[in-house]
């Protein structure tokens, strides 16, 4: 069996499809040539670096915020 069927096998088809996506877009990052705007643009994966920090940021954010505004199940019987 090949090493692609038993990935595919073990992930499941959509995680597979989405992990050649990201593989295919990582290697792109060496082809072309981004002019950005700071000097932190231009480090090599910055994008994904700065996408995945901001997701986590995001994440422990609505989680503080479900803290302050949760309310008990019983609120509006009061």
């Amino acid at each position: 069996m090949s090493i692609f069927k038993r990935f595919v096998k073990s992930f499941g088809i959509p995680n597979s499809i989405a992990l050649l996506i990201c593989i295919i877009l990582l290697l792109l990052e060496f082809a072309g040539d981004r002019h950005g705007e700071t000097k932190y643009e231009d480090f090599i994966f910055f994008p994904a670096f700065f996408g995945f920090i901001s997701c986590i940021v995001i994440f422990k954010v609505g989680v503080a915020l479900r803290s302050v505004f949760m309310r008990d199940e019983d609120y509006y019987d009061k």
